[in-house]
């Protein structure tokens, strides 16, 4: 291996940064040239010269803007999937926009973070932190498994009631790259699913509620952000980001269940799942995808003591099998299956709870 891949024994992680603007091309560079385990080995101006760019230089992570001339983000992120199958982190201006946010997660990229700005409301420190632990995390990223969700045409929504309160629920929970996982589970589920879902995902915060916007175009079921508190209802699928914590309690003077974020905690999804078991006993479902770390297990044991429902993601078609390995060393999941068995299998756990 070159000089260029390697530094005292570790390889490196040889980026190609893409993006139009000269002046962001050289922030971002120097923002990975802190990081010993990175190497930027090239730049590219537009999409068309990155794909030549690659076959010159087979990077093992893109680092990919959106808004450019002669061939945009979002084709080149088609042409990068298909062609090959490098892990590819958007670093772009348009983090409002949910229709760029959503397309290049829903198209398989690792994830969509905002260009670092001085003037933003995160600091600058944390901003540049993302964008290289983000190149670093991405190269260990099974990107082979990595599955575009497609566009089908959205189903006709039941009516249900506005303030019906659910007897049973399934709470979702993935970090790095599961934004993807998420779409192709809720897209083949009926549009008259009867039961309240909580997702818990990995995603900027200030992309969500726009990436929420766009999901409802594709999903049966509405797709609503979590902000702030909010009453479970059935048919209705909440997403809320890892940044935060999330808690559901019961309110003082009805049966309603009402979810809301906490501050940051180190293992969200445990308690999340926590507080589905404490609230929903055998009536809930804890279900666990892609990721990294160690969070979820936890959580799936305290679901599967009161008698709830425990499924993991197959190991095969994780792009970070990381959270679920963890769960099943744990003998906390009572079910394995792909995206799309875990649908059908929520449909049929979900008939026997309604009762």
């Amino acid at each position: 291996m070159n000089d260029a891949t390697e530094a005292n024994g570790a390889t490196l992680v040889k980026t190609l940064v893409v993006d139009d603007a000269p002046m962001m091309r050289k922030v971002i560079q120097q923002i990975l040239a802190k990081d010993e385990q990175i190497s930027v080995v090239g730049t590219a101006t537009n999409g068309q010269e990155c794909l030549e760019r690659i076959l010159e230089l087979k990077p093992d992570v893109v680092t990919l803007d959106i808004d450019m001339p002669v061939m945009n983000g979002l084709t080149a992120i088609k042409n990068i999937m298909v062609r090959y199958q490098i892990p590819i982190v958007i670093i772009s201006s348009l983090i409002q926009d949910g229709y760029f946010a959503f397309e290049a997660l829903r198209l398989g990229v690792v994830d969509f973070v905002p260009k670092p700005s001085r003037v933003a409301t995160a600091s600058w420190a944390d901003e540049e932190e993302l964008v290289r632990m983000r190149v670093r995390l991405a190269a260990t990223m099974q990107v082979n498994r990595m599955r575009r969700v497609r566009r089908r045409r959205k189903a006709v929504v039941s009516a249900m009631s506005s303030t019906a309160v659910p007897t049973a629920v399934v709470a979702m929970g993935t970090t790095l790259a599961g934004p993807n996982t998420i779409m192709h589970i809720v897209t083949q589920l009926s549009p008259d699913f009867p039961g309240a879902i909580i997702a818990l995902q990995e995603i900027h915060p200030r992309i969500l509620a726009p990436f929420c916007a766009c999901f409802n175009d594709i999903s049966p079921l509405e797709v609503v952000p979590v902000t702030g508190p909010c009453a479970l209802r059935p048919g209705k699928v909440y997403l809320a980001s890892t940044s935060k914590g999330l808690q559901l309690n019961r309110a003082e003077d009805s049966d309603e269940i009402v979810l809301d974020v906490t501050d940051s905690v180190e293992m969200p999804i445990d308690q999340l799942f926590g507080f589905a078991a404490t609230h929903f006993h055998q009536k809930a479902c804890g279900v666990l995808l892609t990721g990294i770390g160690m969070d979820g297990a936890e959580g799936l044991g305290k679901i599967q003591a009161g008698g709830g429902l425990t499924i993991a993601q197959e190991q095969d078609c994780c792009v970070y099998p990381n959270l679920v390995e963890n769960a099943l060393r744990n003998e906390v999941v009572d079910v394995v299956m792909s995206n799309q068995g875990i649908a059908h299998r929520l449909e049929t756990w979900i008939e026997g709870k309604i009762q």
